[in-house]
Order: structure tokens, then sequence, then C-alpha cells
């Protein structure tokens, strides 16, 4: 069985936030997948020479004896873009959140692997 969330909302006229949450379960596992995506808008005076990198977080963590497994993912950021001879700073925040409880006592039967 699978169900959807879906949420969006502003923030008082200086940015968005977008939500989904899924939750599905079978034989073997009941798995919760929030994603989140977060953009502030605020005026730019010019785009800077230099770009900022976008910090990257990633975050793995195993219970065998509660049967959890949880990964999380974050990326944050700020891109510039011109709309009508005015420069915009956009701030974001995406995060992906997968948390697993294991029905069995074997946790993830496939291994992890970076493509």
């Amino acid at each position: 069985m699978k169900n959807v969330i879906y949420k969006k909302r502003e923030l008082a006229q200086r940015g968005r936030v977008i939500s989904i949450r899924e939750r599905f379960e079978d034989e073997e596992c009941a798995t919760q997948v929030r994603k989140n995506y977060i953009y502030l808008l605020s005026r730019a005076d010019e785009v800077p020479q230099k770009p900022e990198a976008p910090q990257i977080s990633v975050t793995k963590r195993i219970d065998s004896a509660k049967k959890n497994e949880t990964f999380v993912f974050k990326i944050k950021g700020v891109i510039h873009i011109t709309e009508k001879r005015f420069i915009y700073r956009v701030e974001y925040c995406h995060s992906l959140l997968i948390h697993m409880t294991w029905k069995t006592h074997v946790l993830s039967s496939k291994p992890a692997a970076l493509a």
C-alpha cells in the first residue's frame, strides 16, 4: 500500500516550500520518504564574480537492534537570476529523507551502490 501527501505553501512573499511525503509498506519493510524543497527570494545588487559552491551532506544510519535504516541527503546553495532588469538571489535547500523499518531480521537485502 502506498500513501502520498503533497503540500505547497508560500512564505510571506519571500519564498515557497514544497513537501512530498510518501509511505508504503510490503512484506519485508515499511518505508517513509520525505522530500522538501525550500526557496527564499531576495533582491541583489549584483551577481558575485565567484559563485558560492553548494553545501552537500549525506548521512546513513543503521540500527540493527531496532531494525531501522535512515538515509539523509541535503543540498543548500544560492543562485542568481535576472528578471526585467532586476537581479534576484534565490537561496535553496533540498532534502531527501528515507527511513526504512525492517519486519524481518535481515536488514537491506541489496548493498548500496554509487552510480
